[in-house]
């Protein structure tokens, strides 16, 4: 079950990434036009804000994304240097950092959506939902982190024979 609620959440978490990044690219292309080229009449009056929900977005969910993979935070060079042992406490180590910033990252982040009252200055969206990608995504990551502990310290444990 976890595994395909893996895959919908890794694909989801993609799929917004990738939106994200295009529908920015095409606003700041037209944007650009649109100062080049006086005659076009495109009204784009605050597509900028729209730029910066759309970064934020993609920037956390990215990160939430790249957690799951296992490759937001790595120490491969140093623990392929590593004894077997000691490389896997190093990865355990990795893996309680991270948990220690996702949980930073979704309360101060949750307390910041929540508190927030702040509206962009055009369109007059509330600066919340910008602010709500860091705790979507520090959920996310918490999830993979503990699920990522969990699995790190079962390959500790003696094997018996």
């Amino acid at each position: 079950m976890l595994s395909g609620v893996d895959r919908v959440v890794q694909r989801a978490g993609r799929a917004v990434v990738i939106l994200a990044l295009v529908a920015m690219l095409v606003l700041l292309a037209l944007g650009v036009a649109v100062r080049t080229f006086p005659a076009i009449p495109i009204p784009l009056a605050g597509y900028d804000e729209i730029v910066e929900l759309l970064m934020a977005w993609m920037t956390f969910l990215g990160a939430a994304v790249l957690c799951g993979e296992g490759s937001l935070y790595r120490v491969d060079v140093l623990i392929g240097r590593l004894p077997p042992y000691a490389a896997r406490l190093l990865g355990i180590g990795v893996l309680v950092a991270t948990l220690v910033f996702a949980l930073v990252l979704t309360v101060e982040g949750w307390r910041l959506a929540v508190v927030s009252a702040e509206t962009t200055p055009f369109l007059r969206f509330p600066k919340s939902i910008a602010y709500a990608a860091m705790p979507v995504a520090g959920l996310i990551m918490i999830a993979y982190t503990l699920i990522g502990i969990w699995r790190a310290l079962l390959e500790l444990r003696p094997r018996r024979s």
